[in-house]
């Protein structure tokens, strides 16, 4: 599911903008900068360092001006942080055009089954012996999530996106169905969400 929140968030990206700056925070492997068609300038950054990312912690203030990137990404980052709501203002503050954001939907139904199994709903959960540097710290739901952007993003225009599953077996029947199951019951049938928060600057 990471490949498609990734694919229909630089879908979006590749639509509305050209020649553009963008700063992926929480990025990894850098996979979004591949879909991208059109950046002219791309910076990633992540809490482990590797090359070609700068090693940047998200629970402290951004080390960027503000308004420095057109675009700013947030996929399925501000779960992990402690203090999702001070590191999404940074986001804001250091875009200049638009900025995305992905939320996971823990109670997508396949979670909630593995749950009622007697399995865990995300590794990300795991009560490990060992200290987990990736983890989540948050149990949201898709209603969460939007309440949390909205309450985030006052005077911005929001258009939000679910992230419904794709299926390859019986596509031509499945995925039409839980398109319709999650647009009426998100909470239940959405695996995630994405945001497309446009700035009037």
């Amino acid at each position: 599911m990471s490949l498609a929140r990734l694919n229909l968030c630089a879908n979006m990206i590749n639509k509305k903008h050209t020649c553009y700056s963008l700063l992926d925070l929480g990025c990894r492997t850098m996979s979004l900068k591949a879909l991208l068609d059109e950046c002219q300038t791309y910076h990633g950054t992540d809490l482990i360092p590797s090359e070609g990312v700068l090693q940047c912690d998200l629970e402290e203030k951004l080390p960027f001006d503000d308004n420095s990137y057109d675009v700013v990404t947030v996929l399925d980052v501000l779960e992990h942080l402690n203090s999702p709501h001070s590191s999404f203002n940074e986001s804001l503050r250091v875009a200049r055009k638009t900025v995305y954001v992905s939320l996971p939907n823990m109670y997508y139904i396949e979670f909630r089954m593995r749950f009622l199994r007697g399995n865990g709903i995300s590794g990300k959960y795991k009560f490990s012996p060992t200290p987990i540097l990736d983890r989540h710290r948050w149990i949201l739901s898709y209603s969460e999530a939007i309440e949390f952007i909205k309450k985030n993003t006052t005077g911005c225009n929001v258009n939000i996106i679910p992230i419904v599953p794709g299926y390859r077996r019986y596509k031509f029947f499945a995925n039409p169905i839980h398109k319709l199951l999650a647009k009426k019951w998100p909470n239940m049938f959405a695996y995630g969400v994405l945001f497309e928060i446009n700035l009037d600057r």
